[in-house]
């Protein structure tokens, strides 16, 4: 007797709890011998409180599962059975062999009973989470690349492509299936910002159905947040609300405040358009309060990270610039870019554009003409790109003479273009 640590290691490795070990053993003895096993939760129990290898149709189910000799599950052979002796290894194969002649009898094809399927572990999904983190950490650092979005969409390929190639507990392929919605969200996000649109509705698609297969709510606050984004670009107001609305209805957001703060402040983006400045001010204040509720150390998902007071502010920038309210959009600017964290390169580079656009608004010519030059050059592409393309338009319609105009339009063609 004693904890058998291996076994349960390799349980944990291919996200299998007791009860789902149980039933993959009974399906193994199914497809082997015809008859259905009768292993439960508490077999599973007694196989992880002993070491002693178990009785000959019990290994073989298990080596079947885990595709391992019973040896490398944490099990050891009474002392007189170190040694193999013939006639173990005949009644072995004669217990495999049997129903395999009867179903070959019967004209049926059953598989190797030693070769089972590929068993997809948490470690297959753990590593493509890797991927997905320094992916989304590319994206905070560089916006939404072509190289981005397709390195995120062949991911969730291959998310998909393991579970089609291999069997999972289903706790491990509702995971996989999560990871897939939010990597094909990455790249519908990485469209977005690089304002590829027919690209980003093609994800967008693909993403809600795998969150909905999934299961997972913050995947699905995650879809629905960067739908509403699209729509709202495509100039799409009203399917933008709805999907921000989407977003809030998640029962997620009535369990968590990090939620509901997140989709709280997104809705105050699409409200700035079919909504009243006292709808988006309303929504700001409680994002502000459920933010401050939120538990800093609950362990919520990577791709939540950007999410903090910063975002809020930057949020509260862009709904200001849509309302024309310039001076409550360049105070939010300030705000957003005291409060944001060094990694957070794109965001930073998003607000510094929108704060030049809101000082050029308020005729401040030169200012606004030394806050765009501040923008990274290395930004300037995608949603950055077109602000400061925005910019350049109101820039040469308000002061077509200024010195400061023919001084921005010349940085632009030698720096920004080059």
């Amino acid at each position: 007797m004693g904890e058998n640590a291996i076994l349960r290691k390799r349980m944990a490795d291919l996200g299998l709890t007791r009860p789902e070990l149980a039933r993959e053993m009974n399906l193994v003895l199914k497809r082997l011998t015809g008859k259905h096993g009768t292993y439960s939760e508490r077999t599973i129990h007694d196989l992880l409180t002993r070491t002693r290898t178990p009785r000959s149709r019990t290994t073989l189910a298990l080596e079947t599962v885990f595709d391992c000799p019973v040896t490398d599950l944490g099990f050891v052979p009474p002392s007189r059975h170190h040694q193999h002796h013939p006639e173990d290894a005949v009644k072995r194969r004669t217990f495999v062999a049997a129903p395999i002649v009867a179903a070959a009898t019967a004209g049926v094809t059953l598989p190797p009973p030693k070769s089972g399927p590929y068993r997809i572990g948490a470690a297959d999904v753990e590593r493509l989470e890797q991927l997905h983190d320094q992916a989304i950490d590319t994206d905070d650092q560089s916006g939404g690349t072509e190289a981005t979005e397709r390195r995120c969409a062949a991911l969730a390929a291959e998310a998909l492509e393991t579970q089609w190639d291999g069997s999972a507990s289903g706790r491990v392929r509702s995971r996989l299936y999560a990871l897939a919605a939010s990597l094909t969200d990455s790249a519908m996000w990485a469209a977005i910002d690089g304002r590829r649109t027919d690209a980003a509705q093609a994800h967008l698609h693909h993403a809600v159905t795998l969150a909905s297969l999934s299961g997972d709510q913050a995947v699905q606050i995650r879809v629905w947040g960067h739908a509403a984004a699209l729509y709202r670009q495509m100039g799409r107001y009203t399917d933008s609300t709805a999907a921000a609305e989407a977003a809030r209805a998640v029962p997620l957001c009535r369990i968590d405040p990090f939620y509901a703060s997140m989709t709280r402040a997104r809705l105050s983006l699409h409200q700035a358009h079919t909504g009243s400045r006292a709808d988006v001010l309303r929504s700001l204040d409680q994002a502000r309060k459920d933010l401050s509720r939120a538990d800093a150390g609950e362990r919520r998902p990577r791709w939540t990270r950007f999410y903090d007071g910063a975002e809020i502010e930057l949020l509260a920038l862009q709904a200001h610039t849509e309302m024309g309210r310039w001076q409550e959009a360049e105070a939010r600017a300030h705000h957003a870019l005291a409060l944001q964290r060094p990694s957070m390169i794109r965001n930073k580079a998003l607000t510094t554009a929108y704060l030049a656009g809101a000082q050029l608004q308020q005729d401040e010519v030169q200012l606004a003409v030394a806050t765009a030059k501040s923008v990274p050059p290395a930004t300037a592409h995608g949603r950055v790109a077109h602000l400061l393309g925005t910019f350049t338009t109101r820039l040469i319609a308000a002061a077509p003479s200024s010195s400061h105009t023919q001084e921005w339009t010349a940085y632009r063609k030698d720096i920004l273009s080059a």
